[in-house]
């Protein structure tokens, strides 16, 4: 995966070298904006209790309706690592992916005092998607209590009871966001460097998803 996002980082770069070339081109152009990045997560309870900080990659491209407020669509992933076992010493390798993508309105300003620095606030919402991946040698024992960190893998109970065995899942939900940005423009051109802070909450079955991701970027208009 990180080779991805970094693959994935490299070719968007490349790509906003595009309007760089194309600022004597048509006015249309600005009406477009585009975001990379990527940061560290920091897990809220629920999901607290069983996941530790994490990284994040963010990919975005939306309008600008006009200077101060735009509409931006996002694809995100955020790494969930688990910081508990299933069980205190049999605990199962497992690989655990948060997938978003949302709608987000975004207002901002440009330009604080005629300075390069920028502020800006956005919200949004839309679908989430945890991906759950136990490694396929681990066996949950016949008759095992069911606690909330076996809802967390993915597990479903019956009678109090652990009543299945599973190598992948997945948990979709709707979800909100919202944060804060502040922007510094790199010389005259569209080109800014950003730092961001949202809070993301998903109603996820079983155990709610929140958390609150820093995401350090580059962003154009």
């Amino acid at each position: 995966m990180a080779k991805q996002v970094a693959i994935s980082m490299g070719l968007l770069v490349a790509a906003l070298a595009v309007p760089l070339k194309a600022q004597g081109g048509p006015s249309e152009l600005t009406k477009f904006n585009f975001n990379i990045g990527g940061g560290i997560d920091t897990p809220l309870n629920p999901i607290g209790r069983y996941v530790g900080i994490s990284g994040n990659f963010l990919l975005g491209a939306g309008y600008n309706i006009d200077r101060h407020n735009s509409i931006v669509g996002e694809f995100g992933w955020t790494g969930l690592p688990s910081n508990i076992g299933i069980q205190p010493v049999l605990a199962p390798d497992s690989n655990i992916n948060l997938y978003t993508l949302t709608a987000n309105y975004r207002h901002n300003i440009d330009r604080i005092g005629g300075s390069a620095l920028g502020v800006y606030v956005i919200m949004g919402g839309g679908w989430y998607y945890r991906h759950f991946t136990v490694d396929q040698n681990f066996v949950v024992p016949p008759e095992t209590v069911c606690l909330p960190i076996y809802s967390w893998y993915g597990y479903s109970c019956a009678g109090g009871i652990v009543n299945e065995q599973i190598f992948s899942k997945g948990a979709s939900s709707g979800g909100v966001n919202g944060g804060v940005g502040l922007t510094v423009r790199l010389g005259n051109s569209g080109l800014k460097f950003y730092m961001e802070s949202r809070y993301n909450y998903a109603f996820t079955n079983f155990i709610h998803t929140a958390y609150v991701p820093v995401t350090l970027g580059i962003r154009f208009n």
